[in-house]
């Protein structure tokens, strides 16, 4: 496999950051981007324009993010003047695919990093860059590489969205079926929170002691677009466990409620019976069953309706918190039990149909993931049996 270095075949601009005084949000000049902040997905958003740009990138080159933190990429798709925190690469187009450039520091965005010095926050220079070596096959070769790499990112961009749109489904049902709680069209009784669940706690105030593997720790960060998730989630002893619980034990059918930090106020169902303890920052709500469906109450804890008194609520200076009082004094509207019962039914229809549309985002991805790791290993003959 031919491995040639970056310096070789693209040139690298360097960004430097123009006088302060030239910068403004009135569409004088280039749209200005200091670093990966300004980065979207793909192409850069940037929040401010530059009168009196010192270094510009051009369409088509690879934007790379130089310092704290490194190694994000995205591709410029047009002119724009680069700060300090980003180096523009140009590449020679008889020679280097610019997507295929950026597929390549995608995949060893990790390495990337690992060149980067400095105690505190990391940094790469042009030295560093211009040393990194990439696999070079023929022009066709890179462009075959870029086509199914983009036709394995069009599938998962597909079901995110189809994703997305039943997410929309399910909320679009809520205000069909409830009104929206702001303005109670329905005329449905308005409770205190506390006045229509047994219980509303939250988890062990002190740092546990964790171990290898064992019983899941839950905090805020395994609560994920409304999902009690596991992954990567910590560990504890039975003993410990036992102990937490016997104050604030989750059970199947109960609300967990984020509380601390700028993810704050999002809530989760449990909707399994796997054992686990939850932190501080996650809160317990456990409805009475005779004026709450816990599906209804998930989505209910969800809107701007609730969220606002949140907002509202938020204690502490520098690190959001919510304390149990203020959640305990949340209003929430509560329709009569047939009616969030059969809401209940049409959200675990859409439920099932979202599970189908994430085991197929799971094998997209894993199939992406698959490609990229071939795509710069040297071997090329996987692209003749690709076929969408």
């Amino acid at each position: 496999m031919k491995c040639v270095k970056l310096k070789d075949i693209a040139e690298l601009i360097m960004g430097q950051s123009p006088p302060s005084s030239t910068y403004n949000k009135a569409s004088k000049g280039y749209r200005f981007l200091q670093g990966k902040a300004d980065f979207g997905k793909v192409n850069p958003k940037a929040r401010t324009y530059c009168s009196s740009p010192k270094k510009l990138s051009i369409k088509n080159d690879l934007l790379i993010s130089v310092r704290a933190p490194v190694g994000d990429v995205n591709i410029s798709d047009q002119e724009y003047c680069i700060g300090r925190g980003l180096a523009a690469i140009r590449c020679e187009d008889e020679k280097l695919y610019f997507k295929y450039l950026f597929y390549f520091l995608l995949k060893n965005k990790d390495k990337i990093i690992s060149l980067g010095t400095g105690s505190t926050f990391k940094s790469i220079n042009k030295s560093i860059l211009s040393d990194i070596k990439i696999p070079l096959p023929p022009l066709p070769t890179q462009k075959k590489i870029v086509e199914v790499l983009d036709k394995a990112q069009s599938l998962i961009d597909a079901r995110k969205e189809q994703i997305r749109l039943l997410d929309e489904l399910t909320q679009s049902i809520f205000y069909d079926m409830f009104g929206d709680p702001v303005t109670n069209p329905k005329g449905w009784e308005i409770r205190k929170l506390s006045d229509v669940t047994n219980r509303i706690t939250d988890g062990v105030h002190q740092k546990p002691n964790y171990t290898q593997d064992g019983i899941p720790f839950i905090s805020v960060k395994n609560i994920s677009n409304g999902t009690l998730v596991f992954d990567d989630c910590k560990y504890i002893s039975i003993n410990s466990h036992t102990k937490y619980t016997s104050r604030c034990k989750p059970e199947r059918g109960d609300i967990l409620y984020t509380k601390v930090g700028a993810r704050y106020g999002v809530p989760a169902i449990v909707d399994n019976n796997i054992e686990f303890s939850i932190y501080v920052s996650v809160a317990l709500l456990k409805p009475k069953k005779e004026y709450l469906n816990s599906v209804f109450l998930k989505e209910m804890m969800k809107t701007p309706y609730v969220f606002r008194q949140a907002i509202k609520s938020i204690k502490g200076i520098g690190v959001p918190d919510l304390h149990l009082k203020e959640i305990k004094n949340f209003n929430v509207i509560v329709p009569a039990m047939a009616v969030q019962d059969n809401y209940e039914i049409q959200v675990r229809r859409i439920h099932l149909l979202k599970e189908q549309v994430q085991k197929s985002l799971t094998e997209c991805r894993n199939y992406y993931n698959c490609i990229l790791k071939k795509a710069f290993s040297g071997d090329y003959l996987w692209l003749e049996n690709e076929i969408f």
